[in-house]
Protein backbone atom coordinates (compact mmCIF):
# COMPACT_ATOMS: atom_id res chain seq x y z
CA UNK A 1 0.00 0.00 0.00
CA UNK A 2 1.12 3.67 -0.76
CA UNK A 3 2.48 5.57 1.85
CA UNK A 4 0.78 8.92 3.06
CA UNK A 5 1.97 11.92 1.46
CA UNK A 6 2.83 15.30 3.33
CA UNK A 7 1.48 17.92 0.68
CA UNK A 8 -0.02 21.66 0.23
CA UNK A 9 -3.41 21.02 -2.69
CA UNK A 10 -3.48 24.47 -3.21
CA UNK A 11 -4.96 27.01 -6.08
CA UNK A 12 -8.47 26.14 -5.95
CA UNK A 13 -11.54 26.07 -4.77
CA UNK A 14 -12.23 24.83 -1.33
CA UNK A 15 -15.49 23.50 -0.39
CA UNK A 16 -15.28 22.78 3.15
CA UNK A 17 -18.89 20.88 4.28
CA UNK A 18 -17.65 21.86 7.54
CA UNK A 19 -20.07 23.08 10.51
CA UNK A 20 -19.87 27.01 8.50
CA UNK A 21 -19.90 25.20 5.25
CA UNK A 22 -17.01 27.68 4.37
CA UNK A 23 -16.56 27.73 0.45
CA UNK A 24 -12.43 29.24 -0.15
CA UNK A 25 -11.67 30.93 -3.03
CA UNK A 26 -8.15 30.72 -4.07
CA UNK A 27 -7.77 28.31 -1.18
CA UNK A 28 -5.29 25.19 0.20
CA UNK A 29 -5.58 22.24 2.10
CA UNK A 30 -2.17 20.52 3.93
CA UNK A 31 -1.90 16.85 4.83
CA UNK A 32 0.16 15.07 6.65
CA UNK A 33 0.60 11.50 8.49
CA UNK A 34 -2.95 10.57 6.64
CA UNK A 35 -4.87 13.72 8.33
CA UNK A 36 -5.70 17.22 7.59
CA UNK A 37 -3.22 19.52 9.03
CA UNK A 38 -4.45 23.26 7.92
CA UNK A 39 -7.37 24.91 5.42
CA UNK A 40 -7.81 28.01 4.59
CA UNK A 41 -6.35 30.59 1.93
CA UNK A 42 -3.53 29.60 -0.27
CA UNK A 43 -1.02 32.55 0.97
CA UNK A 44 -2.15 31.94 4.72
CA UNK A 45 -1.51 27.69 4.20
CA UNK A 46 1.91 28.52 2.62
CA UNK A 47 3.09 30.46 5.21
CA UNK A 48 2.35 27.64 7.75
CA UNK A 49 4.12 24.76 5.25
CA UNK A 50 7.35 26.45 4.07
CA UNK A 51 9.56 23.71 2.09
CA UNK A 52 5.98 21.31 1.71
CA UNK A 53 5.85 19.90 -1.47
CA UNK A 54 3.00 21.83 -3.29
CA UNK A 55 0.11 20.48 -5.71
CA UNK A 56 -1.74 23.34 -7.53
CA UNK A 57 -4.94 22.31 -8.82
CA UNK A 58 -4.79 25.03 -11.45
CA UNK A 59 -8.20 26.33 -10.80
CA UNK A 60 -9.89 23.30 -9.97
CA UNK A 61 -12.22 22.29 -7.51
CA UNK A 62 -11.20 20.44 -3.52
CA UNK A 63 -13.76 18.39 -1.90
CA UNK A 64 -14.00 16.09 0.92
CA UNK A 65 -14.03 13.01 -0.73
CA UNK A 66 -17.58 11.77 -1.87
CA UNK A 67 -19.41 9.05 0.43
CA UNK A 68 -21.43 6.27 -1.38
CA UNK A 69 -23.68 4.94 1.47
CA UNK A 70 -25.19 2.19 -0.40
CA UNK A 71 -24.14 -0.46 -3.22
CA UNK A 72 -23.56 -3.82 -4.43
CA UNK A 73 -20.31 -4.25 -5.45
CA UNK A 74 -20.55 -8.11 -6.86
CA UNK A 75 -23.12 -6.70 -9.41
CA UNK A 76 -20.35 -4.97 -11.05
CA UNK A 77 -19.96 -7.85 -13.59
CA UNK A 78 -24.02 -8.08 -14.34
CA UNK A 79 -24.27 -4.50 -15.98
CA UNK A 80 -27.00 -4.46 -18.50
CA UNK A 81 -28.41 -7.99 -17.58
CA UNK A 82 -31.59 -6.74 -16.17
CA UNK A 83 -32.36 -3.65 -17.77
CA UNK A 84 -36.29 -2.70 -18.47
CA UNK A 85 -37.49 -4.65 -15.26
CA UNK A 86 -39.40 -4.47 -12.12
CA UNK A 87 -37.21 -5.05 -9.33
CA UNK A 88 -38.80 -8.08 -8.37
CA UNK A 89 -38.29 -9.32 -12.13
CA UNK A 90 -34.75 -7.82 -11.94
CA UNK A 91 -34.06 -9.69 -8.62
CA UNK A 92 -35.69 -13.22 -9.50
CA UNK A 93 -34.67 -13.71 -13.16
CA UNK A 94 -31.29 -12.40 -13.18
CA UNK A 95 -29.96 -11.15 -10.05
CA UNK A 96 -30.49 -14.10 -8.06
CA UNK A 97 -29.57 -17.15 -10.31
CA UNK A 98 -26.12 -14.61 -11.08
CA UNK A 99 -25.95 -15.31 -7.38
CA UNK A 100 -25.76 -18.24 -6.77
CA UNK A 101 -22.84 -19.02 -9.51
CA UNK A 102 -20.90 -16.12 -7.50
CA UNK A 103 -16.89 -17.51 -7.38
CA UNK A 104 -14.77 -15.86 -4.65
CA UNK A 105 -12.35 -14.34 -7.80
CA UNK A 106 -15.30 -13.13 -9.17
CA UNK A 107 -16.27 -10.90 -6.25
CA UNK A 108 -12.74 -9.76 -5.67
CA UNK A 109 -12.47 -7.99 -8.97
CA UNK A 110 -16.11 -6.89 -9.28
CA UNK A 111 -14.84 -5.06 -6.34
CA UNK A 112 -11.66 -3.31 -7.71
CA UNK A 113 -13.51 -2.66 -10.68
CA UNK A 114 -16.42 -0.79 -8.77
CA UNK A 115 -13.62 0.66 -6.62
CA UNK A 116 -12.22 2.01 -9.64
CA UNK A 117 -15.08 3.21 -10.84
CA UNK A 118 -15.49 5.30 -7.50
CA UNK A 119 -12.31 6.91 -7.84
CA UNK A 120 -12.39 7.92 -10.99
CA UNK A 121 -15.75 9.87 -9.97
CA UNK A 122 -14.26 11.34 -6.65
CA UNK A 123 -15.55 9.11 -4.03
CA UNK A 124 -13.24 7.74 -1.33
CA UNK A 125 -15.66 6.00 0.70
CA UNK A 126 -18.51 2.98 -0.01
CA UNK A 127 -20.93 1.04 1.92
CA UNK A 128 -20.87 -2.46 0.44
CA UNK A 129 -23.98 -4.39 0.65
CA UNK A 130 -23.03 -8.29 -0.08
CA UNK A 131 -26.03 -10.05 0.43
CA UNK A 132 -25.46 -13.00 -1.24
CA UNK A 133 -23.64 -16.00 -0.11
CA UNK A 134 -23.39 -19.53 -1.84
CA UNK A 135 -20.45 -20.54 -0.62
CA UNK A 136 -18.23 -18.89 2.29
CA UNK A 137 -15.34 -16.13 2.06
CA UNK A 138 -17.55 -14.24 -0.72
CA UNK A 139 -17.15 -11.13 1.87
CA UNK A 140 -14.01 -12.05 2.47
CA UNK A 141 -12.78 -11.22 -1.11
CA UNK A 142 -14.96 -8.13 -1.60
CA UNK A 143 -12.96 -7.20 1.49
CA UNK A 144 -9.71 -7.49 -0.48
CA UNK A 145 -10.26 -6.02 -3.90
CA UNK A 146 -11.78 -3.06 -1.51
CA UNK A 147 -8.13 -2.86 -0.12
CA UNK A 148 -6.17 -3.78 -2.49
CA UNK A 149 -7.46 -0.69 -4.39
CA UNK A 150 -7.36 1.61 -1.23
CA UNK A 151 -11.00 3.07 -0.78
CA UNK A 152 -12.53 3.75 2.20
CA UNK A 153 -15.31 0.63 3.21
CA UNK A 154 -17.80 -0.52 5.57
CA UNK A 155 -18.59 -4.03 3.84
CA UNK A 156 -21.74 -5.00 5.48
CA UNK A 157 -22.50 -8.54 5.96
CA UNK A 158 -25.80 -9.10 3.97
CA UNK A 159 -27.90 -12.34 4.55
CA UNK A 160 -31.49 -13.86 4.15
CA UNK A 161 -32.83 -16.67 5.86
CA UNK A 162 -36.08 -17.03 3.60
CA UNK A 163 -37.77 -16.30 0.23
CA UNK A 164 -37.32 -19.94 -1.97
CA UNK A 165 -41.19 -19.68 -2.02
CA UNK A 166 -41.23 -16.44 -4.08
CA UNK A 167 -38.05 -17.73 -6.10
CA UNK A 168 -35.24 -17.35 -3.91
CA UNK A 169 -32.50 -20.02 -4.88
CA UNK A 170 -31.63 -22.25 -2.27
CA UNK A 171 -28.19 -21.68 -1.86
CA UNK A 172 -28.42 -18.52 -0.76
CA UNK A 173 -30.49 -19.35 1.93
CA UNK A 174 -28.82 -19.59 5.38
CA UNK A 175 -29.64 -18.58 9.38
CA UNK A 176 -29.40 -15.87 10.89
CA UNK A 177 -26.83 -17.47 13.19
CA UNK A 178 -24.54 -18.38 10.75
CA UNK A 179 -24.84 -14.83 9.09
CA UNK A 180 -24.33 -13.60 12.21
CA UNK A 181 -21.34 -15.57 13.32
CA UNK A 182 -19.59 -14.85 10.02
CA UNK A 183 -19.77 -11.42 10.50
CA UNK A 184 -18.05 -11.49 13.58
CA UNK A 185 -15.74 -13.77 12.05
CA UNK A 186 -14.65 -11.28 9.58
CA UNK A 187 -14.92 -7.50 12.01
CA UNK A 188 -12.33 -9.84 14.45
CA UNK A 189 -10.37 -9.90 11.40
CA UNK A 190 -10.32 -6.05 10.60
CA UNK A 191 -10.56 -4.73 14.02
CA UNK A 192 -8.53 -1.63 14.53
CA UNK A 193 -8.23 -1.47 10.37
CA UNK A 194 -8.18 2.53 9.46
CA UNK A 195 -9.75 1.92 6.29
CA UNK A 196 -12.07 -1.02 6.48
CA UNK A 197 -14.87 -2.00 8.86
CA UNK A 198 -17.56 -4.42 8.52
CA UNK A 199 -20.94 -3.99 9.09
CA UNK A 200 -24.66 -6.43 9.00
CA UNK A 201 -26.97 -5.94 6.64
CA UNK A 202 -30.75 -8.40 6.62
CA UNK A 203 -32.08 -8.27 2.98
CA UNK A 204 -34.92 -7.71 2.62
CA UNK A 205 -38.62 -8.30 4.77
CA UNK A 206 -39.91 -10.70 2.49
CA UNK A 207 -36.47 -12.72 3.22
CA UNK A 208 -35.94 -12.59 6.65
CA UNK A 209 -38.48 -13.24 9.53
CA UNK A 210 -39.15 -10.78 12.78
CA UNK A 211 -36.29 -12.90 14.87
CA UNK A 212 -33.75 -12.25 12.39
CA UNK A 213 -34.52 -8.49 13.10
CA UNK A 214 -33.92 -8.94 16.83
CA UNK A 215 -31.23 -11.17 16.56
CA UNK A 216 -29.31 -8.61 14.34
CA UNK A 217 -30.11 -5.45 16.57
CA UNK A 218 -28.79 -7.68 19.60
CA UNK A 219 -25.18 -8.33 17.67
CA UNK A 220 -25.21 -4.58 16.28
CA UNK A 221 -25.39 -3.41 19.59
CA UNK A 222 -23.26 -5.50 21.60
CA UNK A 223 -20.70 -4.56 18.30
CA UNK A 224 -21.38 -1.22 18.22
CA UNK A 225 -21.66 -2.11 14.41
CA UNK A 226 -23.61 0.24 11.32
CA UNK A 227 -27.09 -2.17 10.34
CA UNK A 228 -27.97 -1.34 6.49
CA UNK A 229 -31.28 -2.67 5.67
CA UNK A 230 -33.26 -2.29 2.27
CA UNK A 231 -36.65 -0.23 3.65
CA UNK A 232 -39.47 0.23 2.22
CA UNK A 233 -38.50 0.14 -1.62
CA UNK A 234 -41.15 -0.59 -3.47
CA UNK A 235 -45.24 -1.09 -3.23
CA UNK A 236 -44.58 -5.17 -2.38
CA UNK A 237 -42.96 -4.80 0.69
CA UNK A 238 -45.67 -2.42 1.92
CA UNK A 239 -48.35 -5.06 0.62
CA UNK A 240 -46.33 -7.90 2.24
CA UNK A 241 -45.86 -6.27 5.52
CA UNK A 242 -50.01 -5.36 5.75
CA UNK A 243 -50.69 -9.18 4.91
CA UNK A 244 -47.97 -10.94 6.47
CA UNK A 245 -47.91 -8.67 10.15
CA UNK A 246 -50.73 -6.27 9.92
CA UNK A 247 -48.80 -3.06 9.85
CA UNK A 248 -46.33 -1.03 8.33
CA UNK A 249 -42.75 -2.61 7.77
CA UNK A 250 -41.43 0.70 9.85
CA UNK A 251 -43.92 -0.17 12.83
CA UNK A 252 -42.76 -3.75 12.44
CA UNK A 253 -38.85 -2.79 13.04
CA UNK A 254 -39.69 -1.24 15.65
CA UNK A 255 -41.73 -4.30 17.62
CA UNK A 256 -39.09 -5.55 16.68
CA UNK A 257 -36.24 -3.57 18.91
CA UNK A 258 -34.66 -2.30 15.11
CA UNK A 259 -34.58 0.66 14.94
CA UNK A 260 -31.87 3.18 15.95
CA UNK A 261 -29.21 5.77 15.43
CA UNK A 262 -27.15 3.17 14.02
CA UNK A 263 -29.16 1.98 11.12
CA UNK A 264 -28.92 3.13 7.90
CA UNK A 265 -32.60 2.65 5.97
CA UNK A 266 -32.00 2.55 2.08
CA UNK A 267 -34.58 3.71 -0.69
CA UNK A 268 -37.62 4.15 1.76
CA UNK A 269 -39.65 5.15 -1.26
CA UNK A 270 -42.85 4.11 0.08
CA UNK A 271 -42.56 5.63 3.51
CA UNK A 272 -45.79 7.67 4.82
CA UNK A 273 -45.36 10.37 6.86
CA UNK A 274 -45.95 8.48 9.94
CA UNK A 275 -43.59 5.95 9.53
CA UNK A 276 -41.28 9.75 8.70
CA UNK A 277 -41.99 10.97 12.06
CA UNK A 278 -41.28 7.03 13.49
CA UNK A 279 -37.85 7.23 11.67
CA UNK A 280 -37.33 9.97 13.21
CA UNK A 281 -38.01 9.40 16.62
CA UNK A 282 -35.24 6.77 16.54
CA UNK A 283 -32.69 8.53 14.51
CA UNK A 284 -32.61 6.30 11.95
CA UNK A 285 -30.49 7.48 8.63
CA UNK A 286 -31.30 7.00 5.41
CA UNK A 287 -29.54 6.37 2.15
CA UNK A 288 -31.35 7.81 -0.73
CA UNK A 289 -30.44 6.06 -4.34
CA UNK A 290 -32.16 8.08 -7.08
CA UNK A 291 -30.82 6.52 -10.25
CA UNK A 292 -31.66 3.07 -9.10
CA UNK A 293 -35.48 4.46 -7.94
CA UNK A 294 -35.84 5.88 -11.37
CA UNK A 295 -34.30 2.56 -13.24
CA UNK A 296 -36.39 0.04 -11.23
CA UNK A 297 -39.40 2.40 -11.57
CA UNK A 298 -39.54 1.82 -7.73
CA UNK A 299 -41.01 5.56 -6.90
CA UNK A 300 -39.73 8.55 -5.69
CA UNK A 301 -38.99 8.78 -1.76
CA UNK A 302 -40.12 11.90 -0.08
CA UNK A 303 -36.18 13.33 0.71
CA UNK A 304 -37.72 16.65 1.25
CA UNK A 305 -39.73 15.60 4.03
CA UNK A 306 -37.41 13.62 5.52
CA UNK A 307 -34.95 16.27 5.82
CA UNK A 308 -37.72 18.52 7.37
CA UNK A 309 -38.17 15.80 9.83
CA UNK A 310 -34.51 16.02 10.87
CA UNK A 311 -33.59 12.85 9.14
CA UNK A 312 -29.89 13.02 8.08
CA UNK A 313 -30.01 11.74 4.60
CA UNK A 314 -26.86 9.99 2.70
CA UNK A 315 -26.70 10.10 -1.05
CA UNK A 316 -25.48 6.28 -3.21
CA UNK A 317 -25.75 4.63 -6.24
CA UNK A 318 -27.22 1.41 -5.23
CA UNK A 319 -25.62 -1.57 -7.12
CA UNK A 320 -24.13 -1.58 -10.81
CA UNK A 321 -26.77 -3.84 -12.19
CA UNK A 322 -29.32 -1.37 -11.07
CA UNK A 323 -27.42 1.88 -12.01
CA UNK A 324 -25.30 1.11 -14.40
CA UNK A 325 -22.63 2.27 -12.99
CA UNK A 326 -20.69 3.57 -9.87
CA UNK A 327 -20.11 7.62 -11.10
CA UNK A 328 -20.99 9.42 -7.59
CA UNK A 329 -21.14 12.53 -10.06
CA UNK A 330 -24.11 11.44 -11.82
CA UNK A 331 -25.38 10.76 -8.70
CA UNK A 332 -25.68 14.30 -7.97
CA UNK A 333 -27.47 15.70 -10.66
CA UNK A 334 -30.39 12.74 -10.24
CA UNK A 335 -30.64 12.98 -7.02
CA UNK A 336 -31.47 17.15 -7.18
CA UNK A 337 -33.54 16.45 -10.58
CA UNK A 338 -35.88 13.61 -9.38
CA UNK A 339 -36.84 15.61 -5.99
CA UNK A 340 -37.65 18.79 -8.07
CA UNK A 341 -39.67 17.17 -10.62
CA UNK A 342 -41.54 15.47 -8.34
CA UNK A 343 -42.20 18.10 -6.09
CA UNK A 344 -42.57 20.67 -9.30
CA UNK A 345 -40.54 22.77 -7.09
CA UNK A 346 -36.80 23.62 -8.35
CA UNK A 347 -35.78 24.46 -4.57
CA UNK A 348 -36.67 21.15 -3.91
CA UNK A 349 -33.37 19.66 -3.40
CA UNK A 350 -30.62 22.13 -4.59
CA UNK A 351 -26.95 21.39 -5.99
CA UNK A 352 -25.86 22.20 -2.79
CA UNK A 353 -28.01 20.21 -1.19
CA UNK A 354 -26.73 16.75 -2.95
CA UNK A 355 -23.01 17.33 -2.64
CA UNK A 356 -23.81 17.95 1.32
CA UNK A 357 -25.53 14.35 1.29
CA UNK A 358 -22.33 13.06 -0.58
CA UNK A 359 -20.21 14.52 1.68
CA UNK A 360 -20.54 15.32 5.78
CA UNK A 361 -24.69 14.05 5.38
CA UNK A 362 -23.03 10.42 4.28
CA UNK A 363 -21.05 10.75 6.86
CA UNK A 364 -22.80 11.56 9.22
CA UNK A 365 -25.03 8.48 7.90
CA UNK A 366 -22.80 5.72 8.64
CA UNK A 367 -21.02 7.13 12.21
CA UNK A 368 -17.77 8.49 11.25
CA UNK A 369 -18.72 12.38 10.74
CA UNK A 370 -15.94 13.13 13.38
CA UNK A 371 -13.56 11.19 11.05
CA UNK A 372 -14.67 12.26 7.23
CA UNK A 373 -17.28 13.94 5.12
CA UNK A 374 -15.51 18.03 5.43
CA UNK A 375 -12.21 19.61 5.42
CA UNK A 376 -11.02 20.29 8.88
CA UNK A 377 -8.07 19.91 10.67
CA UNK A 378 -7.46 16.72 12.38
CA UNK A 379 -9.90 14.53 10.13
CA UNK A 380 -9.00 12.03 7.59
CA UNK A 381 -7.39 13.39 4.45
CA UNK A 382 -10.13 12.22 1.90
CA UNK A 383 -10.12 14.21 -0.82
CA UNK A 384 -11.17 14.63 -4.14
CA UNK A 385 -9.58 17.51 -6.96
CA UNK A 386 -12.04 17.97 -10.06
CA UNK A 387 -10.99 20.00 -13.22
CA UNK A 388 -13.30 21.13 -15.12
CA UNK A 389 -11.56 21.54 -18.18
CA UNK A 390 -13.98 19.54 -21.06
CA UNK A 391 -16.42 21.62 -22.69
CA UNK A 392 -19.32 19.78 -20.82
CA UNK A 393 -18.37 21.60 -17.64
CA UNK A 394 -17.31 25.16 -18.70
CA UNK A 395 -17.81 27.91 -18.68
CA UNK A 396 -17.73 28.00 -15.14
CA UNK A 397 -19.47 30.62 -12.97
CA UNK A 398 -19.96 28.48 -9.84
CA UNK A 399 -17.35 25.57 -9.49
CA UNK A 400 -20.31 23.48 -7.13
CA UNK A 401 -23.35 23.59 -9.71
CA UNK A 402 -20.62 23.25 -12.44
CA UNK A 403 -19.71 19.53 -10.79
CA UNK A 404 -23.41 18.85 -9.52
CA UNK A 405 -25.56 19.80 -12.78
CA UNK A 406 -22.83 20.51 -15.50
CA UNK A 407 -20.16 17.24 -15.47
CA UNK A 408 -19.96 14.72 -17.53
CA UNK A 409 -18.55 12.38 -14.80
CA UNK A 410 -15.14 12.49 -15.86
CA UNK A 411 -13.57 15.75 -14.04
CA UNK A 412 -11.96 13.87 -10.95
CA UNK A 413 -8.11 14.00 -11.59
CA UNK A 414 -6.52 13.62 -8.34
CA UNK A 415 -8.17 11.66 -5.34
CA UNK A 416 -6.58 11.20 -1.69
CA UNK A 417 -8.16 8.65 0.59
CA UNK A 418 -6.13 8.28 4.19
CA UNK A 419 -3.44 10.71 2.70
CA UNK A 420 -2.63 8.54 -0.07
CA UNK A 421 -2.87 9.34 -3.56
CA UNK A 422 -5.26 6.66 -5.16
CA UNK A 423 -5.40 8.27 -8.40
CA UNK A 424 -3.06 11.33 -9.37
CA UNK A 425 -3.31 13.15 -11.97
CA UNK A 426 -5.88 10.50 -14.04
CA UNK A 427 -4.09 7.74 -13.81
CA UNK A 428 -5.43 5.25 -10.48
CA UNK A 429 -2.13 4.39 -9.19
CA UNK A 430 -3.23 1.30 -6.67
CA UNK A 431 -4.07 -0.72 -9.31
CA UNK A 432 -3.13 -2.13 -13.11
CA UNK A 433 -6.69 -0.42 -14.32
CA UNK A 434 -5.99 -1.91 -18.39
CA UNK A 435 -5.71 -5.48 -16.64
CA UNK A 436 -8.26 -4.97 -14.46
CA UNK A 437 -11.08 -4.28 -17.09
CA UNK A 438 -9.56 -7.38 -18.67
CA UNK A 439 -10.19 -9.72 -15.43
CA UNK A 440 -13.75 -7.99 -14.90
CA UNK A 441 -14.60 -8.21 -18.36
CA UNK A 442 -13.83 -12.26 -18.56
CA UNK A 443 -15.27 -12.80 -15.33
CA UNK A 444 -18.37 -10.90 -16.43
CA UNK A 445 -18.56 -13.30 -19.70
CA UNK A 446 -18.03 -16.55 -17.60
CA UNK A 447 -20.52 -15.45 -14.67
CA UNK A 448 -23.37 -14.95 -17.45
CA UNK A 449 -22.31 -18.18 -19.10
CA UNK A 450 -22.79 -20.11 -15.79
CA UNK A 451 -25.98 -18.45 -14.93
CA UNK A 452 -27.23 -18.95 -17.94
CA UNK A 453 -28.25 -15.13 -19.03
CA UNK A 454 -28.75 -12.85 -21.63
CA UNK A 455 -29.25 -8.98 -22.25
CA UNK A 456 -33.23 -7.91 -22.12
CA UNK A 457 -32.66 -5.79 -24.80
CA UNK A 458 -36.72 -5.30 -25.05
CA UNK A 459 -36.20 -2.41 -27.75
CA UNK A 460 -34.93 -5.02 -29.99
Amino acid sequence: MLDPIQAVISGGTVVTMDANRRVIDDGAVSIDDGAIVHVGRRDEVAALTDGWITMDVGGGLITPGLINTHTHLFQTLLKGLGDDRSLNRWLLEMTAPAAAQLTAPDCEVAAMHGAVEAIRSGCTTLVDFMYVHPHRGLTDAVVSGLDRVGVRAIVTRGFMTRGTELGVPAPLIETADEAIADCARLAAMHMGDSRIQIGIAPTLLWMIGEEDLRATRAYASQSDSLITYHLAETDFEVAYAAEHYRMSESALLERAGFLGADLLAVHCTKVSPRDIDLLANYDVKVSYNPISNMYLAAGVPPIPAMRSAGLTVGLASDGPASNNNQNMIHVLKAGALLQKVAAQDPMALTAGDVLEMATIGGAQAIGMADRIGSIEPGKRADLAIFRFTNPFATPVHDPVSALVYASSGSEATTVIVDGRLVMKEGEVTTVDEEALLRSSAAAALGLASRAGLRPSATWR
